[in-house]
C-alpha cells in the first residue's frame, strides 16, 4: 500500500495537483455548497438503494467478456462489489477532502496499473449514471423539482471524478512512455547495426555510436543539417534514398562499396520511409559486411583451389624443410601471400615444438606403415597472431623426395565453442542461483535436488538443509492435496504444467504466500525425469490485498468499520437473529456539540477526539459486536444476542458515562457528550436500512431532549421526522421565494418614552399557510447553514429598509439586527457588512449588531479583534440574552459594546421571583459600572416595567408597547408620535 500511495503523491506533484488546483477544478465545474448539501441529502436514500443497484450495475460489467477476465470468481466479484460501492458510496457523501481527491487518484492509478482501458471506466460511469436516473426519479418522487438539480450536482462530481482518474491514468502512462522512450534510445545508441536518419532534403538529422564508429568519425563531425553525400559518398546510395522518398517504396540488402585505407570496405543497407513528429523522413540502417564479402571472396577462391579443402593444406619437402605448395585456404589462415607462404617453412610458423622434434615427428611417419600421423601445434600468422592446428600428415614419394602433405585445420572455433560451452554452463549457474525468483529441480518423489538462493531466502532454510527435504516438507498443509493433485495430473499427462498460489511453512514456523509455476523435464526417451518449479513470494501481494480490502471496510481515521462493513455485519446479524428468536440493538451515536470542537480547537485536534470517541466506544461492548464510524462526528454499534431493552439501556449509560469522561486536547479539558437514538430488531425494523434510519431518528430526538442522553425507537419519531424534513426542505427554497420578512419591534427610553430604535425581527410566511414560527425554522436553518445566506438577507432588507425610512424623513435612531452564531464565525463578516452597508447606502452610525453572549465567549480572542472592527466603522454593538450565558468580566470589558440586553428569561418573573430580580438588577449595576446602557427584553406589564424604572434600566422592548410590526405599520406608529407614556 505504501508504493501506491507514494505513487499518488508523486504523481499529484507532476500534474500540479495542490489545493488551489483542485479549487480551481471544482470552481470551474461550478461545484458549489448547495450542490453537496443535495447529494448529502439524497446520500441516504442511494444507501438504501444500493443492493438493487449493484445486481444491475455488475450484471452488466460481466456481459463483457474483456471485463470478466479481470473478475475470474464469486470471490472476486463479491469484493470489488464491496470496494466499488464504497467508491460510488463516497460520491454522494459530501466529503471531498484531500482524502477522497488521494482515494481517485489511487483509482488512476491502479487502473493504470491492472491496463482497465479508460473506455470501461468512461462506461462504468455511464452505466451508473443512466441507472442512477430512475432510482432520483423514485426516491425523489414527493420532491420531483430536485431531481435534475441533484443529477446535475452528480454530474460535477462525477466529472470531477473522472478528471482526477483519467488525469493520474493518463500521467502514469506518460511515465511509462518517457520510459520506453529512454530505453528505446537506449537501444538505438548502443544497437551493433549503424543507423541514420534523414530528412526528406535528404540531411542527417541524427546518427546512432555505431554508424560513427563504422565511419571512423567523430560525434561532432556528423551534426544535424549535414547532406548524406558528405558523409557517405556513394551516388548509388543517394540515388536509392531519393526512390524510396518518392515512391514510398522500402529498399532492402542496397549493398555500398566504400574505399578506405586498408581496402575496400563493403556495407548493406536497408532504406525505409517513416514519419517522426509528423514530417516524413527516411530510415537507414547500415551494416558493415566487409568480413563477410571476404569470406564469400575466399570461398569462391577455395573453390578453385586443388582440392577445394576448407582446410589449409600445403606440401612441405623433408629435406628443405620448405613449402612447396599451399591452397589459398592455407594463404588465407596464415595471412601470407601465395609467394610468401612458399618462401617459408613449418618452423617459420613458429610451432609449441622445436626443430628438432619437429624433424623427428616427421620422420616417424615417413617412417610408418600407414604414413600418417597428427599434429596438434601452433601456428603464428604474419600478423603475430597465434592459432591453434590440428594437422593431418602424411607421407608420400614425388621424384625420390620425401614430400609431407599437410591439412591443417584451425582449432581456434572448436576451443572457443568449447570455452563458450564451459561459459554457458557457468552462466546457467550463476543464473540459477542468483534469480531474482526461486528455482528448484525436484524428484518425482517430491525431494529436492537442486535449489537456488533465492529458494533459500523464500524458505529460511539453507541449501544443504533444503536438499535434505521434500517439498511436502515446507508445504503447509491445507494446500498439499491440491498440489499432489496437479503432479498427478502432470504425470497422467492431463496437463502440461500448472501454477497456483499457496503456502510455505518458513523456517521460523510463519505462513509464507508463493506462487507456484511447475513443469515436467523428461529425458531422451520422453519420460518423466524431475520438475522445474519456479517459486515467486507474493506475501507482500498478499499482504497489500488484505490492506486494501481493510481500507474498503474500514474507516480510515479511526480503524473502525465503516458503512460498507456496518451493512454486511447488521445484515449477518438480522439474519441469526431471526433464525435464533435473538433481538439486534442498533445505536446510532451522534458527539453533541462537535462543530464546536472543530471550529474553535481546529480540525486535528476534532479528529484526535473522534478517535478517542471510537476507543471509548469499543471499550463498553463485547468482542462480537460492532462499532462502526459512518463519517463526521456519527457513529454506530451493533448489538447481537439482545434479550431485552434493560441489555441495550446499561450498554447506553456506559457508551454515555465512557464518552463524557474528562478529555484533554492541548492544555484544554472539555466533557465530550453524545446522543444515541437505538431501535430494535424485530421490533422496529427487519433489514438494515430501516433499522439505521429509525435509529437515527431517535438520535434526533435525543437531541430534542436536551442532548447527552439516549432515546428508543418510537412509530410517531417517523411523523415528527417527516414534519422536520418538509420544514428543512419548505425553508431551503424559502428564500429564493421571497417567502421571508421582516417585522421591527420599537426600542423605547424608560426616561423619556420615547423611541430610539427598531430591532429587525425574521418571520417567514409560505403562501397560503400560517406563519412559520422563529422558533421552529431558526434551529433548522442553523444546523443546516442556510442561517447564512439568511442572515444575510436579513442584513441587507434592514439596512435598506433604514435608507428608505431615512429617505422618506421618518425618524428611526437606528436599526438592530441579530448576527447568528455562524454569521459572527464567518471570516469575511467584517466585508460583509462593509458591502451591504455600502450596497444599500446605510449610514454605519444608524446600524447596531446583536450578538448572543455565548456566541463571542466561544472564541473571545478572536471576537474582539472583529468587534473592534465593526465598532470602527461607526456601528453600534450590543450583547444579546446577556446572563444566560458565561461571560468574563476580562473580555467584557474588552468588547467595544454599547449595550447589554436583559434576556427575557429573566424580565418574566422579574416581580414575582427574587433571583431574577436579584440578576436584573445586578446586570444594570454592572452595566452602568461599565458605561453601558442596558434594555430589557419581553417587558409585557406595568409591574415589569415600574420594577425596571425604579432600577434605572435604560430601553425596553416588549408587548407591553408594541409587538413586532410590518414596515408600513412603523411608519404611522412613528408619525403618530406614540411614546411611552402616552400609551
Amino acid at each position: 500500500m505504501k508504493d501506491i500511495n507514494e505513487a499518488v503523491e508523486a504523481l499529484a506533484r507532476e500534474m500540479g495537483l495542490d489545493q488551489e488546483e483542485i479549487a480551481q477544478r471544482e470552481s470551474f465545474l461550478e461545484i458549489t455548497p448547495a450542490d453537496i448539501a443535495l447529494l448529502k441529502q439524497i446520500h441516504e436514500r442511494l444507501e438504501q438503494e444500493s443492493y438493487s443497484f449493484a445486481d444491475s450495475f455488475y450484471s452488466h460489467l460481466l456481459e463483457f467478456p474483456q471485463l470478466r477476465t479481470l473478475l475470474p470468481d464469486v470471490e472476486t466479484i463479491n469484493r470489488l462489489r464491496a470496494s466499488q460501492s464504497a467508491y460510488f458510496s463516497k460520491l454522494t457523501q459530501g466529503d471531498y477532502g484531500p482524502e477522497y481527491v488521494k482515494n481517485r487518484l489511487r483509482v488512476g492509478l491502479v487502473h493504470q496499473r491492472i491496463g482497465l482501458e479508460p473506455k470501461w471506466y468512461l462506461g462504468a460511469y455511464r452505466k451508473y449514471l443512466s441507472d442512477l436516473m430512475p432510482v432520483l426519479w423514485r426516491t425523489l418522487a414527493d420532491e420531483p423539482e430536485k431531481v435534475m438539480p441533484t443529477y446535475d450536482a452528480l454530474l460535477k462530481i462525477v466529472s470531477l471524478d473522472m478528471g482526477l482518474a483519467l488525469d493520474t491514468y493518463f500521467q502514469a502512462d506518460r511515465q511509462v512512455i518517457l520510459q520506453h522512450q529512454n530505453y528505446a534510445e537506449q537501444i538505438i545508441r548502443c544497437m551493433p547495426s549503424g543507423m541514420i536518419i534523414v530528412d526528406h532534403d535528404l540531411n542527417i538529422q541524427s546518427t546512432n555510436r555505431t554508424l560513427r564508429r563504422m565511419l571512423g568519425l567523430a560525434e561532432e563531425d556528423i551534426y544535424a543539417g549535414v547532406p548524406l553525400f558528405e558523409v557517405i559518398r556513394s551516388p548509388l546510395l543517394v540515388k536509392s534514398a531519393a526512390q524510396v522518398l518518392s515512391s514510398n517504396i522500402h529498399q532492402h540488402n542496397l549493398s555500398i562499396t566504400l574505399p578506405s585505407d586498408s581496402g575496400n570496405r563493403y556495407f548493406e543497407f536497408n532504406i525505409s520511409g517513416t514519419l517522426l513528429e509528423g514530417e516524413h523522413v527516411l530510415l537507414l540502417m547500415m551494416q558493415d559486411v566487409t568480413e563477410r564479402t571476404q569470406s564469400q571472396n575466399a570461398l569462391q577462391r577455395f573453390r578453385m583451389a586443388l582440392d577445394s579443402s576448407i582446410d589449409a593444406i600445403y606440401l612441405i619437402d623433408r629435406d628443405l624443410m620448405r613449402f612447396i605448395d599451399a591452397n589459398e585456404t592455407a594463404w588465407n589462415m596464415l595471412g601470407y601471400s601465395r609467394k610468401e607462404l612458399l618462401a617459408l617453412g613449418p618452423l617459420d610458423l613458429k610451432p609449441n615444438i622445436s626443430q628438432s622434434e619437429l624433424e623427428s615427428r616427421f620422420d616417424e611417419i615417413i617412417k610408418s606403415d600407414t604414413k600418417t600421423g597428427i599434429l596438434e601445434t601452433i601456428h603464428e600468422r604474419k600478423n603475430g597472431d597465434r592459432i591453434s592446428v590440428e594437422i593431418y600428415i602424411r607421407a608420400l614419394k614425388s621424384e625420390g623426395k620425401d614430400i609431407l602433405v599437410a591439412v591443417a585445420r584451425d582449432m581456434t572455433s572448436r576451443i572457443e565453442a568449447d570455452a563458450s560451452l564451459r561459459e554457458s554452463e557457468e552462466r546457467f549457474r550463476a543464473t540459477f542461483s542468483q534469480a531474482a525468483m526461486g528455482l528448484a529441480h525436484v524428484s518425482l518423489e517430491g525431494r529436492w535436488l537442486r535449489v537456488n538462493q533465492k529458494l533459500c531466502e523464500i524458505t529460511g532454510y539453507s541449501e544443504e538443509e533444503l536438499l535434505g527435504f521434500t517439498f511436502q516438507d515446507v508445504t503447509h498443509p491445507d494446500d498439499l492435496d491440491e498440489d499432489l493433485e496437479f503432479i498427478r495430473k502432470m504425470l497422467a499427462e492431463e496437463i502440461h504444467d500448472y501454477s497456483l498460489e499457496k503456502r510455505y511453512i518458513h523456517k521460523s514456523g510463519a505462513y509464507i504466500w508463493i506462487n507456484l509455476t511447475v513443469s515436467l523435464a523428461r529425458n531422451a526417451d520422453g519420460q518423466p525425469n524431475y520438475f522445474i518449479s519456479v517459486i515467486e513470494d507474493i506475501s507482500r501481494r498478499k499482504r497489500i490485498e488484505a490492506e486494501l480490502v481493510h481500507l474498503v471496510n474500514h474507516d480510515a481515521l479511526t480503524g473502525l468499520s465503516n458503512r460498507t462493513l456496518l451493512q454486511d455485519r447488521l445484515s449477518q446479524a438480522i439474519s441469526y437473529a431471526a433464525r435464533s428468536e435473538k433481538q439486534v440493538a442498533v445505536m446510532f451515536i451522534d458527539l453533541d456539540r462537535f462543530k464546536n470542537i472543530n471550529d474553535s480547537l481546529g480540525h486535528d485536534i476534532g479528529d484526535k477526539v473522534i478517535v478517542e470517541a471510537g476507543h471509548r466506544l469499543l471499550s463498553t461492548v463485547r468482542d462480537g459486536d460492532t462499532v462502526a464510524r459512518l463519517g463526521g462526528d456519527e457513529f454506530v454499534v451493533v448489538l447481537t444476542d439482545i434479550a431485552s431493552e434493560l441489555d441495550v439501556s446499561m450498554v447506553a449509560h456506559k457508551a454515555l458515562d465512557s464518552l463524557s469522561q474528562p478529555l484533554a486536547m492541548n492544555g484544554t479539558e472539555f466533557y465530550p457528550t453524545a446522543s444515541i437514538g437505538i431501535s430494535l430488531f424485530p421490533r422496529d425494523g427487519h433489514n438494515a436500512q430501516v433499522l439505521l434510519k429509525n435509529a437515527d431518528t431517535a438520535m434526533y430526538r435525543a437531541k430534542d431532549a436536551g442532548r447527552n442522553n439516549y432515546q428508543f425507537y418510537a412509530q410517531d419519531m417517523n411523523a415528527r421526522a417527516m414534519d422536520r424534513l418538509t420544514l428543512e426542505s419548505g425553508l431551503r427554497r424559502a428564500l429564493e421565494r421571497k417567502e421571508f420578512i421582516l417585522y421591527y419591534q420599537p426600542k423605547v427610553n424608560l426616561v423619556s418614552g420615547e423611541i430610539e430604535g427598531m430591532e429587525a425581527l425574521l418571520r417567514w410566511q409560505p403562501p397560503g399557510q400560517k406563519m412559520v414560527s422563529p422558533l421552529d425554522f431558526i434551529p433548522i436553518a442553523e444546523e443546516t447553514g442556510l442561517i447564512v445566506p439568511i442572515g444575510e438577507w436579513v442584513l441587507r432588507t434592514a439596512c435598506a429598509q433604514y435608507a428608505a425610512w431615512k429617505n422618506a424623513g421618518v425618524n428611526v435612531c437606528r436599526i438592530a439586527v441579530n448576527l447568528s452564531a455562524r454569521q459572527f464565525m464567518q471570516q469575511n463578516l467584517v466585508e460583509v457588512v462593509s458591502r451591504v452597508l455600502h450596497e444599500t447606502e446605510c449610514d454605519a452610525a444608524g446600524l447596531e449588531l446583536e450578538i448572543t453572549e455565548s456566541i463571542i465567549m466561544e472564541n473571545p480572542d478572536a471576537a474582539v479583534e472583529t468587534l473592534r472592527t465593526l465598532s470602527n466603522m461607526g456601528i453600534k454593538l450590543a450583547i444579546d440574552d446577556f446572563g444566560t450565558g458565561y461571560s468574563s468580566l476580562s473580555y467584557l470589558k474588552r468588547f467595544p459594546i454599547g449595550y447589554l440586553k436583559i434576556d427575557q428569561s429573566f424580565v418574566r418573573d422579574i416581580t414575582t421571583d427574587a433571583d431574577d430580580a436579584a440578576i436584573a438588577t445586578a446586570v444594570i449595576a454592572l452595566a452602568h459600572s461599565m458605561k453601558l446602557q442596558v434594555i430589557a427584553e419581553g417587558v409585557e406589564t406595568a409591574e415589569q416595567l415600574q420594577f425596571l424604572r425604579d432600577h434605572n434600566c435604560d430601553q425596553m422592548q416588549g408587548y407591553f408597547f408594541s409587538p413586532p410590526l410590518p414596515a408600513e405599520q412603523v411608519v404611522k406608529l412613528l408619525k403618530e408620535g406614540r411614546g411611552l407614556w402616552s400609551s
